[in-house]
């Protein structure tokens, strides 16, 4: 193990603000223990009476896990045959470490694409590598918010999703159709269309660029749900990357303001397993030649490598106790 070479960062950290926070509480001769932002559940506000910042995310994992679970081989190759069969895999990660999310996503250069550790250890960051962990589509159309006219499976699926719910900005009326019964064999084409739409819209709100509000999603990607046939010839890897970019940016500035909560939207934990999976772990390390590599990383293993590369030095929690 390659010890941690940790400098002082040159504006507000998150482990700034909580030592502060801390100091401020032991000052005031009240003791409410420290914030556990590990083992934090996805969507669950980490944050002790007197500490700050808080540390929540909408991030779910169990829930595109429970949806998965649920299907029948049809509904499988369904998603197969949009490209997003990688989602089938996720094995179920009943809790997030949000404080490792954090200091990673602190770590991020958006400007060179890296994710840099120290001078001696920095990793760029690029679509493919996105690919390798979820096994997304990565075609070399963009995605971006488009005004043509919708499709009839577009204007289907929200008719059924104003029914169903509140609309198809609501990931419940996204689950409510994946759930129905009746898409099966005997099901029409936009059944079938609205179906697929239906798993992009829920795997991206709930798990890929998932925002601050609940159960909700800002569809920016119609254009790519537009002609269905179309959806793996634009690159989703790019379109995770940029949401969890401007989730950065987000970050850094709450960290500047040192507001009180700090909400990590974004794939952060694409983060996670893009880092650990970079690491020399040596027993620990996964198998190299397996896609997609998110299928790779169960709950306990994760923990565990976190334990391993986790230390604690004048307060300051840091992870970066392994080699590159």
């Amino acid at each position: 193990m390659v010890a941690p070479l940790e400098q002082p960062a040159p504006h507000a950290t998150l482990e700034q603000d909580q030592r502060d926070a801390a100091t401020a509480t032991e000052n005031s001769g009240r003791d409410h223990g420290a914030a556990d932002i590990a083992d934090a559940d996805p969507g669950e506000a980490i944050c002790a009476p007197g500490s700050a910042p808080s540390v929540t995310s909408r991030i779910s994992v169990q829930k595109v896990c429970s949806l998965v679970g649920k299907f029948n081989k049809f509904k499988r190759d369904l998603v197969e045959e949009i490209g997003f069969g990688g989602m089938l895999g996720i094995k179920m990660l009943a809790k997030l470490n949000l404080k490792f999310s954090a200091w990673l996503m602190e770590r991020v250069d958006v400007e060179s694409s890296t994710l840099k550790i120290d001078e001696q250890r920095v990793l760029q960051i690029q679509d493919h590598d996105v690919q390798k962990v979820f096994s997304l589509p990565c075609g070399t159309r963009s995605i971006c918010p488009d005004t043509t006219e919708p499709s009839e499976a577009c204007k289907e699926f929200m008719r059924a999703s104003a029914y169903l719910s509140k609309g198809a900005h609501s990931l419940k009326a996204a689950e409510a159709y994946l759930l129905r019964d009746d898409i099966n064999g005997d099901s029409s084409n936009v059944q079938i269309d609205c179906f697929k739409i239906a798993f992009v819209i829920f795997v991206v709100g709930h798990l890929l660029a998932p925002s601050t509000k609940h159960d909700y999603i800002t569809i920016d990607f119609w254009a790519a749900l537009n002609d269905i046939s179309q959806i793996k010839e634009f690159n989703w890897c790019a379109y995770v990357l940029e949401h969890l970019n401007r989730a950065v940016g987000k970050l850094k500035t709450d960290i500047r303001n040192r507001n009180i909560t700090v909400h990590l939207v974004g794939c952060h934990l694409f983060l996670q397993v893009f880092y650990l999976d970079n690491l020399d772990l040596g027993p620990l390390s996964k198998t190299k030649d397996h896609l997609p590599r998110i299928s790779l990383f169960d709950y306990e293993s994760v923990k565990k490598m976190i334990e391993v590369i986790t230390s604690n030095v004048d307060g300051d929690t840091s992870f970066a106790g392994a080699s590159v």
